[in-house]
């Protein structure tokens, strides 16, 4: 086959709706991907968390912009946004149809796009060299929101608006060719023609590309089309080889401002929360960002073992009887950073001497002796039982506000769902390469899981999990829910789903094509078909066998043939190509 093909989408319609499909899109398994949380606010479009926006808000945000920074920087603002959320679509669209070529999963683009509600795209022309990253084609936009929003704000214009939506196809089209491709808009709505209309073409075919691509607020270059890497590059990147500590300080609850900000301090930090939310982690990261960085790094458990040992190990003890003298932990650490955990469990000795290491910056040994300069930063870890122990006097109030004059809450995993995205996608690239897997995406039912849970364990959980699932899927397969789940972590996802109307259905509520009742009460009114019904089993198959005739028919029961019959009367003749 060549390389170089002409595509013109086929469409069919549907008899009993009107509603027009593009063929080779599942539109079903891209709609299943958008998932509702209205109890934590959370809207998931595959991975990424989503935001429901009126379009005359959008039309006020549109009005402000253009009248506080003029009507070219506004396009910028515009251009930019809709070139990250292009990018981010790429990768969804290429998690959508993990085995498809990079053309196949293209063609998902404009679903996507019209799933979001900016507008429905109609293509014309496409015309594409895989080889050279080469792609050019033509597209209508019916019923371009941001087209309606700049008439509602601003009213007619005499030049193209749809600003965002030009930077979105721009980037998603960079992102699958990798080089840079263009588009621009020659009909527009709020021009006065019926609809819009687009066309593109690679970035060194169009006429002072450099000045368009700046227009619209993100910068085009051969290598990064729109600030996103290639869609189809499954080989090792920089962000894969980036050591965790190094990026932990901003997946962690978004704490890289406050920690850069106490970079150049040498004052003690208290992190406070539950266990599993990544202390430790951010103790490594403030560390290692901080002036103290070349020094040693030492973290220690108050918890682990009997107080006076642990005084031992942290101040030392002088010569006594046949006993050496031994330095303490703290002596020892000269120019580092020592993280003590459970600083809660600490007994009143211990807290005392802590006190008095933070307020003169010496060490005593137990046992006696000359005091001792101590250069090291100390950072404390707590649950808030330390707030408890501080209410019922078991900890000392003063200790507490001097290690607590740089406190840093880190909230559950629970609480802060939308960190979820970037700690599964950074786990399953780190366990991946770790282990020497390759990993292709993860099910919906998966991600429904992970967005789902209320990791009791916190990042630690979610770490196991994810570690375990890379290792238990198959190499260049997709995570499967079961490769998550295990015996201690039974809980069902709540996420709701989206019906074929596409109202919110909750996940317990029965399935309208199994409910028994309900088809027998649409028999007795004479409303059920036997062909539509029928038609809805094989979609259903083949939705679930993601295009494969041949399993589809095992799951029915019957040949590929009696299916492939049945296939091509509901999409057409194409269908069994």
């Amino acid at each position: 086959m060549s390389d170089r093909l002409s595509v013109n989408l086929m469409k069919t319609t549907k008899a009993d709706s009107g509603e027009t499909e593009w063929f080779g899109v599942d539109v079903e398994d891209l709609s299943a991907r958008l998932r509702f949380n209205p109890h934590d606010a959370h809207i998931w479009l595959e991975n990424e968390r989503m935001l429901l926006l009126h379009v005359e808000a959008f039309a006020v945000m549109r009005q402000e912009l253009i009248e506080r920074l003029g009507i070219d920087a506004a396009r910028q603002v515009f251009g930019h946004i809709g070139a990250t959320a292009g990018a981010r679509d790429a990768a969804i669209a290429r998690k959508a149809s993990p085995r498809a070529g990079a053309l196949e999963a293209f063609k998902t683009g404009p679903r996507l796009h019209a799933i979001e509600g900016m507008c429905a795209p109609e293509e014309i022309s496409l015309d594409v060299d895989a080889t050279a990253g080469m792609l050019s084609g033509e597209w209508i936009w019916r019923n371009s929101a941001e087209a309606e929003a700049h008439l509602r704000a601003i009213g007619p214009s005499s030049e193209p608006v749809c600003w965002t939506m030009l930077g979105y196809a721009s980037a998603y089209s960079s992102a699958f060719m990798g080089h840079p491709i263009v588009f621009r808009e020659v009909e527009c709505r709020a021009m006065g023609a019926p609809h819009c209309r687009t066309i593109a073409k690679p970035a060194a075919l169009w006429e002072a590309d450099a000045e368009h691509g700046r227009s619209l607020g993100f910068k085009l270059t051969p290598d990064t089309p729109a600030g996103a890497k290639p869609a189809h590059d499954h080989g090792t990147n920089k962000d894969r080889d980036e050591d965790w500590s190094d990026r932990e300080a901003d997946l962690l609850a978004g704490k890289l401002g406050i920690v850069r900000r106490l970079a150049g301090l040498d004052e003690p930090v208290l992190l406070l929360g539950e266990h599993g939310v990544g202390k430790r982690r951010l103790a490594r990261a403030i560390h290692r960002l901080g002036q103290r960085s070349a020094g040693p790094f030492l973290a220690i458990s108050c918890a682990r073992s009997e107080a006076a040992d642990l005084e031992i190990d942290l101040f030392g003890r002088e010569k006594s009887g046949d006993q050496p003298a031994r330095p303490g932990r703290i002596e020892r650490l000269k120019g580092g950073t020592l993280v003590l955990e459970d600083i809660e469990t600490l007994s009143h000795r211990l807290q005392a001497r802590l006190l008095h290491l933070l307020a003169e910056g010496v060490v005593e040994r137990s046992g006696g002796g000359q005091p001792r300069s101590a250069d090291v930063r100390i950072i404390a870890c707590a649950t808030h039982d330390l707030q408890r122990a501080v209410r019922e006097g078991s900890f000392r109030t003063d200790l507490y506000y001097r290690l607590g004059m740089l406190p840093i809450p880190l909230p559950p995993l629970r609480e802060r769902r939308e960190e979820l995205p970037r700690l599964i996608r950074h786990f399953t690239d780190h366990f991946a390469t770790r282990h020497a897997r390759r990993i292709q995406g993860m099910s919906i039912e998966a991600m429904d899981y992970l967005l789902s849970h209320d990791y009791p364990g916190n990042i630690v959980e979610l770490e196991a999990m994810l570690g375990r699932a890379v290792i238990m899927a198959p190499d260049d397969g997709v995570i499967q829910i079961s490769h998550l789940l295990s015996a201690a972590d039974p809980s069902p996802p709540s996420f709701f789903r989206l019906s074929e109307g596409g109202a919110l259905v909750h996940p317990e509520a029965p399935d309208p094509l199994l409910d028994l009742d309900a088809q027998a009460r649409h028999m007795i009114r004479g409303n059920f078909s036997i062909e539509a019904f029928e038609a809805e089993l094989v979609r259903r198959a083949v939705s679930q066998a993601r295009g494969n005739l041949s399993q589809a028919a095992r799951l029915l029961g019957i040949t590929r043939a009696q299916l492939a019959y049945r296939y091509a009367r509901i999409k057409g003749p194409a269908a069994d190509e």
